[in-house]
């Protein structure tokens, strides 16, 4: 049998650190020997993940922690490649300095492209994948892949392995902030979807983390973190994304903040030990979302630890603050030794976290060798034939689409026209996203001037007040960024009263109003849309929203289809079904 020795094969990393050498760690000739060759301090190390801005040097070392993340936004100074580089590698060294020296894994929300990184290639949110999906599963399933490869050779280019992507959960309501993230209200979309996001990003070099584990689709009222009431025959619907996700190779799971009848997933023992791990067969690792514990059932933090780790937790994502994870390894030692937590339950999670970084192969190579290139010209170009397939025709009054090639004089106003930020959405540089300018890519107004250049006069005002005599007029309009519960809405999903008032402003050239709606859902348009000669369904594109021009302007045929149902109101009469969309 082979036996494994943690040691660094890289000679850069084994140079970073012979000044300090230290005695050669114990052999194992299997995962399991390795296990028992731990302490319970380097056990419970193991289940520990920590924020990368709540430790210090040494720690790593000291508490043999587990993994590290960036939560969205939490970046080096240095935000680029060789700065990610640098403190990714730097941890791993000193990982090295443990006894047994087991290598730390890195961990980052690497959703839809590298997209805590600056500069890096913004591919359109998990909504705009599945708009392909919905019109040609065969190309957004390529889609899926290539998008996953891409950001997995992005990741490597920065030192990082693994990724807390992809979402494999159905929004089945639209009220759900985080609607955008999955794929589809059907389940067969997100299910060959999620399969071909993870083998693209495992066969570019990155490790999966699917997520949320189970039904954060489903919530009442669409409430992110709220409650779904399913039965046994409605939490079967909701598997074959996650069961086709472990077959590929899938081996670490997030579970849900949510809870299911009444009892949050994180404790939730029926589910997480008894359909995940004994039904679905699942040997990789779980992982809990961002301090999900403190929102357990208990009097005490030590009483929710105990609650997620005997429910079948393996790694604690343990964050907001150095004191959180701190006291994690402080109370679930006491819970070990008191009893609480059995040694058989601390085993099977290090077991299961050791066996995930040895499919990840940080174990023979923790290291990726050295930084790269992120956001490349043929990367650029890859993303912008994905978002330009991601866009769905809606409304075509007049055949308005076919003639905007032979309009001299086009007006471009709203908020999104020329707007990076807001065609990115969330978890883009910053966890809630950013309007403006803050990353590299095309906007939509530049790549309108760039495809109608010598042929045609372009004028630009946000807010729609331009003098002159226009032939038609495209508005940008959508949804502000956001991630999560910022994105929950109640009773609506309503166009904003300022793009409203751009609007109005517009009807006012008497020529043909042509709408790109920017958003994470569909949105409750009511009768607005009737004075609209066309709207496209633009989603959420990612950096290369200069596509849309590729497609307005004859060079692309619109493909996609609507995912969701686009009803004119919440629960009220449909616009668009399911699957509808315009070739012209």
């Amino acid at each position: 049998m082979k036996k494994i020795v943690l040691t660094i094969a890289a000679a850069v990393i084994l140079l970073s650190f012979a000044a300090c050498k230290k005695e050669a760690p114990p052999e194992a000739g299997s995962l399991e020997e390795l296990v028992s060759l731990m302490t319970l301090e380097e056990k419970i190390g193991q289940m520990t993940q920590a924020e990368r801005g709540d430790i210090r040097a040494g720690d790593i070392s000291k508490y043999a922690l587990g993994s590290v993340l960036s939560g969205g936004g939490s970046t080096p100074a240095q935000n680029t490649p060789g700065g990610w580089y640098r403190m990714v590698n730097g941890f791993i060294v000193e990982s090295q300095q443990s006894r047994l020296r087991i290598p730390v894994i890195y961990g980052i929300d690497a959703v839809h492209g590298h997209n805590n990184v600056l500069n890096a290639v913004i591919f359109p949110h998990n909504v705009g994948l599945g708009a392909i999906a919905a019109g040609n599963p065969e190309k957004g399933a390529q889609a899926a892949y290539t998008a996953g490869y891409i950001t997995a050779q992005e990741m490597i280019a920065t030192g990082i392995r693994w990724t807390f992507a992809p979402v494999l959960g159905v929004a089945e309501d639209i009220r759900w902030g985080r609607t955008y993230e999955s794929y589809s209200e059907n389940v067969d979309i997100v299910t060959f979807m999620g399969l071909s996001a993870v083998k693209g990003l495992q066969d570019g070099g990155a490790a999966v983390c699917i997520k949320h584990f189970i039904g954060e689709g489903q919530t009442l009222s669409g409430r992110n973190q709220g409650n779904a009431l399913l039965d046994r025959a409605a939490l079967e619907r909701l598997l074959p994304p996650y069961r086709a996700a472990i077959e590929a190779g899938a081996m670490s799971l997030m579970i849900s903040f949510s809870s299911v009848n009444g009892i949050k997933m994180h404790e939730h023992k029926e589910l997480i030990t008894g359909l995940l791990k004994e039904d679905l067969g699942f040997k990789g690792m779980v992982i809990s979302d961002w301090d999900a514990l403190r929102q357990l059932s208990g009097n005490t933090y030590k009483e929710q630890i105990a609650n997620a780790i005997n429910a079948g937790i393996d790694m604690v994502m343990a964050t907001n603050g150095r004191n959180s994870w701190e006291s994690f390894i402080r109370l679930l030692t006491e819970l070990v030794k008191e009893g609480t937590v059995p040694m058989s339950r601390i085993d099977d999670a290090v077991l299961r976290i050791l066996r995930f970084k040895q499919s990840a192969g940080i174990l023979d190579s923790p290291s990726t060798g050295r930084s790269g290139e992120v956001g490349t010209v043929a990367n650029r170009a890859q993303a912008r034939d994905i978002a330009a397939d991601s866009l769905v025709l809606l409304r075509n009054e007049n055949n308005v689409i076919a003639n905007l090639p032979s309009y001299q004089n086009i007006l471009v106003a709203g908020r999104g026209a020329d707007n990076i930020g807001m065609q990115c959405g969330g978890w883009t540089i910053t966890w809630q996203g950013f309007h403006g300018r803050s990353t590299e890519g095309t906007t939509i107004l530049k790549g309108i001037q760039e495809a109608v250049k010598g042929k045609a006069n372009v004028t630009y005002d946000a807010e729609g007040r331009a003098e002159g005599n226009f032939d038609a007029v495209i508005v940008v309009i959508g949804e502000d960024p956001y991630a999560e519960t910022e994105g929950d809405r109640i009773n609506n999903i309503d166009i904003q009263k300022r793009d409203i008032d751009i609007l109005w402003d517009v009807y006012s050239y008497e020529c043909p109003v042509i709408v790109i709606m920017l958003s994470g859902r569909p949105m409750t348009i009511g009768d607005e849309y009737k004075n609209w000669d066309a709207l496209i369904a633009a989603w959420l594109p990612g950096t290369e929203g200069g596509c849309i021009a590729d497609v307005l302007f004859g060079n692309r045929d619109f493909t996609g289809r609507t995912p969701y149902t686009w009803q004119q109101s919440i629960g009220g009469e449909v616009l668009y079904p399911y699957g509808f969309g315009l070739t012209k």
